[in-house]
């Protein structure tokens, strides 16, 4: 009897124990279930998100490499622009320095100063540049005679050497009349 008892002790411990997991923990282990389950979902999708998140940081860094290199071949550029435009500036600044040198002698030529608008500075200016006749004047274009005036500095600035051509070629001509009457509607070298 003893015996019976104790089954019938141990049958009813097993079905309570079977009630309490039925109703309490198999219920709460399907929910960790789930739950565990939605965080096993979620770190998936972390992840995917952090490849993705490294694919965009490679391909910004590999850019920025890009953008390197070409800001450094930028930057050479640049100081070689700089260094050109240095020696012109120092050329000029000799070219400029040198035409105003009174009394200095340069290579014979004609007198470029029987040209209406050219005076003993433009002159000079024009004979350093290699403009030392009547017929380099008359061949030079009036857009490298403006760059020549440029050059030189601000005080030529108002000079206008758009009718020295053709006075120059005039006087290398010998057409000295034609050139006086040519002159006589010129005002500073300038057509009025």
């Amino acid at each position: 009897m003893v015996v019976w008892y104790a089954l019938i002790g141990f049958l009813i411990g097993w079905v309570v124990e079977w009630l309490i997991d039925v109703a309490y923990w198999r219920p709460r282990l399907r929910s960790a279930r789930a739950e565990l389950e939605t965080c096993r979902q979620q770190l998936d999708d972390e992840r995917e998100r952090a490849k993705l998140l490294q694919a965009k940081i490679e391909a910004l860094e590999e850019e920025a490499k890009g953008l390197r290199a070409r800001l450094q071949r930028l930057e050479g550029e640049r100081d070689r622009y700089r260094n050109e435009r240095d020696a012109a500036l120092a050329e000029l600044r000799s070219f400029a320095t040198e035409a105003d040198r009174p009394g200095e002698a340069v290579s014979p030529g004609d007198d470029l100063k029987r040209i209406e608008g050219i005076g003993p500075k433009i002159e000079r200016l024009l004979q350093r540049a290699g403009v030392r006749t009547f017929e380099e004047l008359a061949a030079t274009p009036v857009a490298r005679l403006k760059e020549l005036l440029a050059a030189g500095g601000r005080r030529f600035r108002l000079a206008d050497p758009g009718t020295w051509p053709q006075q120059a070629r005039l006087a290398a001509e010998g057409r000295w009349d034609e050139l006086a009457a040519y002159q006589k509607m010129l005002k500073g070298g300038r057509g009025r």
